[in-house]
């Protein structure tokens, strides 16, 4: 059976009774990644009434992991992780974040709500075929960020988690298979000291 990820990041919103929902899905390398990206949105989404989150990982979906979060047993975090696995999806994070409106949904409200609100940012995403990646781990200098992101593209991968600080920090995936034309334009750059990179295979 083929199983799929996601191309990029996407989110999507929804009401359900006065209750905000947001669903935002996130393609990770493993849990490492998706316990980093979990950490940093508890703390973006600090107001929030709950970060719910579940992911799948592996290349049989052999790693599964849910958190109802605060939210009544098996009401969120179970029903997340449900509608990945019945998209077909792998090597992804989903997380709800809902902020409460007032209005109490009941279990069988949240699970709907929670499922609906994953299957409603899945229609969003581009899936394509899990294949095993290169992560790239890159440190670099502000003006090389395009230049990195049309490399992803030519192969037929993606840059994800970028973040700004004294230097572009950023995940360059791409297939396994063209790790080593990634690292040999990488290291032309690290010769000159414009950037810095550690490669995870997943």
């Amino acid at each position: 059976m083929t199983f799929y990820t996601i191309s990029a990041p996407v989110d999507s919103q929804q009401k359900v009774r006065r209750s905000t929902f947001r669903c935002f899905l996130f393609p990770i390398s493993g849990v490492d990644e998706a316990r980093r990206i979990v950490s940093a949105h508890a703390k973006e989404y600090s107001a929030a009434t709950h970060n719910c989150f579940a992911y799948v990982c592996g290349f049989e979906r052999e790693i599964q992991y849910s958190s109802d979060a605060g939210e009544p047993h098996g009401s969120a975090g179970k029903p997340i992780l449900n509608a990945l696995l019945a998209a077909d999806l792998t090597f992804v994070l989903a997380i709800v974040t809902r902020w409460f409106g007032g209005v109490k949904l009941g279990v069988p409200g949240l699970i709907e709500a929670y499922g609906s609100s994953v299957a409603l940012a899945v229609e969003l995403a581009e899936k394509i075929p899990a294949v095993r990646q290169a992560s790239f781990l890159v440190s670099a200098e502000y003006a090389l960020v395009d230049q990195l992101t049309r490399l992803a593209g030519q192969l037929s991968g993606s840059v994800t988690g970028l973040r700004w600080s004294e230097r572009a920090e950023l995940v360059l995936r791409v297939p396994a298979a063209e790790s080593g034309r990634a690292a040999e334009f990488l290291d032309g750059f690290k010769q000159q000291s414009r950037l810095d990179y550690h490669l995870e295979e997943n």
